[in-house]
């Protein structure tokens, strides 16, 4: 289960006493919200996490309140401090086998790259999703720095033998090209405006 790769490859890197919260647990939950389409932060986490019961608080593993002997949830702090916390990189590789384990390798070799600015976080990323819409990996722009490069380093992390790399005007250049079909044996769709000629 999710939990149980959580508990096994994620360190704990909180004291003791704040894990009324379990790290593993935390991040099911998280994972559970944008399943449900919680997207706005720490606030609406919150907001979610007083709409579960007992019995699914109590499955996260978090603990009973010694005085009233009920699960209390987890308050918008807990979640920012988890979500600034976390190494990045460790979790989306966890979350990427987890999810191969429950879908089974990737069939679709399309590969899409796409850039989005971060609806109330302030930073821009870049993923990839086979052409059926499944994850595949991605990598928040670095400051003072654009999609271009953030791309390619998406594309590194991907096996893209005997795949289509479908991405827009703004990676319609020669170095990402020579990325995609020399380094990693792949193919590409690039679309072409009048920045290249």
């Amino acid at each position: 289960s999710l939990m149980e790769w959580l508990r096994l490859e994620l360190v704990e890197f909180r004291r003791p006493q704040a894990l009324a919260y379990p790290l593993a647990g935390m991040i099911a939950l998280i994972v559970m919200a944008l399943a449900t389409g919680v997207r706005q932060g720490p606030d609406d986490l919150a907001l979610y996490a007083d709409t579960l019961s007992q019995g699914q608080l109590r499955a996260l593993r978090f603990r009973a309140d010694r005085v009233t002997g009920r699960i209390r949830c987890p308050k918008k702090t807990v979640f920012h401090t988890v979500l600034n916390a976390v190494k990045g990189d460790v979790l989306e590789g966890l979350l990427l086998r987890w999810q191969e384990q429950v879908l089974g390798p990737v069939q679709n070799s399309l590969v899409i790259v796409d850039g989005k600015q971060m609806r109330h976080g302030g930073v821009e990323m870049v993923n990839a999703v086979s052409g059926d819409g499944r994850f595949l990996g991605g990598v928040i722009t670095a400051a003072k720095s654009n999609e271009i490069p953030a791309a390619r380093v998406v594309l590194r992390q991907l096996d893209l033998t005997g795949k289509t790399v479908l991405t827009d005007a703004l990676h319609t250049n020669l170095e990402t090209a020579q990325q995609i079909l020399y380094e990693e044996g792949g193919d590409y769709v690039m679309t072409v405006k009048g920045n290249q000629p």
